[in-house]
């Protein structure tokens, strides 16, 4: 299985959104958009988001990635999978990295409101499996041990890290 991240998709993007209902505008060159910054880590908060607190045996935890714009005024920011890491740890022993098998990534600049918040719109899966560059290709990867085990993630986007990582339970 290959990991891919997909991209944190802000109620209002400056990009085209090929997924979007409405039709996509183009991307702004920056004379178009004069007041729009880019965004500067002390205003921008980045969060782990996962579908659930635990996991039953067989069940993939889904990942997203939460930005809030702490800041005054609107600022841009790369949201595309290219600048996306997603990290799966228990302890100081990390199990899967969401650029460690990524295929295709691809960078989208997008505006983040002030005051906004907006979450990944499909998240990345874990198959509960270790990765690494050397291993992308194997079928039968070592799989995360369950039984209660904690894991914890970690997530950053567009150069930008969370504060604190996200704790998991797998059964």
């Amino acid at each position: 299985p290959s990991a891919s991240s997909t991209p944190v998709a802000p109620t209002t993007s400056t990009t085209p959104d090929p997924t979007a209902a409405e039709s996509p505008a183009p991307e702004p060159s920056s004379e178009e958009t004069p007041g729009i910054v880019a965004c500067e880590a002390q205003d921008v908060e980045v969060t782990a988001v996962t579908d659930a607190d635990t996991y039953q045996a067989g069940v993939l935890p889904q990942l997203s990635i939460s930005l809030t714009n702490r800041g005054a005024t609107d600022c841009a920011i790369d949201v595309g999978s290219t600048t996306q890491v997603l990290t799966v740890s228990s302890g100081s022993d990390v199990w899967w990295r969401s650029t460690d098998c990524q295929e295709n990534p691809s960078s989208m600049i997008a505006t983040l409101a002030a005051g906004a918040t907006v979450t990944s719109k499909v998240p990345v899966t874990w198959d509960r499996t270790r990765s690494s560059v050397e291993t992308c290709a194997q079928e039968n990867r070592a799989r995360a041990p369950g039984g209660g085990a904690s894991y914890h993630v970690a997530v950053e986007i567009g150069g930008f890290k969370g504060a604190a990582t996200k704790q998991i339970l797998l059964y």
